[in-house]
């Protein structure tokens, strides 16, 4: 599958996750082709992942000019927040829309790169370790509450409640005996898999949480008929991205990050 089929599917895994999300003051909406999110009380975070205020532009399924581009960028800077991210993935307009971007005052973001990673599914091997994994319903999940919260800290578990139960949405907990200290989700679009919304309490980190997900997400994706799975990390978060490559996930591409400060 070639980057910009990638960076399509992904377009649509974005728009499901927003689809479900009701955290905070968090909005979004379709505009020039892009996906637009404001989230005023995320505004002043330095870091792409942790600020709502961004664009997010997929491959180019039409022809976008540099009207549609300044319609997209005064749509943030008219949120009135102190800084907002560009994130952009491969199209064939890339070098064309960074040079708009940079005529429009953003700055190439300094800091970790953003691979996406992909590999073919296909029935593979559990991984051995002595933690359960579960598919889990709604009812598990909220019987569960108080230890999923505790696997995302210090960041916001809010995504995987509100995601239960949602179309192409499944959950996925590690157990320690009864209690979950592994979490992730799989999304389902079509023939693609997306592996995201990891995580692993601190203190059972190196139990091969992570690692026994991933394969239990592959082995549901081939279940239900997909071809290709999909993840993406940060390249500073050195054992993530170990245990993707350590299941055959190879990176397809880097998204290029740009920054606007008022």
């Amino acid at each position: 599958m070639s980057p910009y089929e990638v960076a399509n599917h992904l377009k649509v895994i974005k728009q499901k996750e927003l689809g479900c999300s009701r955290s905070g003051e968090q909005r979004w909406d379709e505009v020039g082709g892009a996906i637009v999110t404001t989230d005023p009380s995320s505004g002043s975070s330095p870091y792409p992942s942790a600020n709502g205020n961004a664009v997010h532009y997929f491959g180019c399924e039409t022809t976008a000019s540099r009207a549609d581009l300044k319609m997209v960028l005064d749509t943030l800077k008219g949120a009135q927040v102190e800084r907002f991210f560009f994130w952009l993935s491969p199209n064939h307009q890339k070098e064309e829309i960074v040079t708009w971007l940079l005529d429009d005052g953003l700055k190439p973001f300094q800091g970790t790169q953003y691979p996406t990673l992909i590999r073919p599914v296909e029935e593979v091997t559990p991984h051995e370790t002595h933690l359960r994994v579960e598919r889990v319903s709604r009812r598990e999940v909220e019987d569960c509450a108080d230890a999923i919260t505790h696997i995302y800290e210090p960041w916001s578990p809010s995504f995987f409640f509100d995601s239960v139960n949602q179309p192409g949405f499944e959950h996925f907990l590690a157990y320690e005996n009864r209690t979950p200290v592994s979490a992730a989700i799989l999304v389902t679009h079509g023939d693609f898999a997306y592996l995201g919304w990891a995580g692993t309490a601190e203190k059972h980190r190196g139990k091969g949480g992570q690692n026994a997900l991933i394969r239990a997400r592959l082995n549901r994706a081939a279940e239900l008929g997909c071809h290709i799975a999909c993840s993406e990390t940060l390249t500073m978060l050195k054992t993530s991205l170990g245990n993707l490559e350590r299941n055959g996930f190879e990176t397809v591409y880097e998204k290029q990050i740009f920054v606007w400060e008022s």
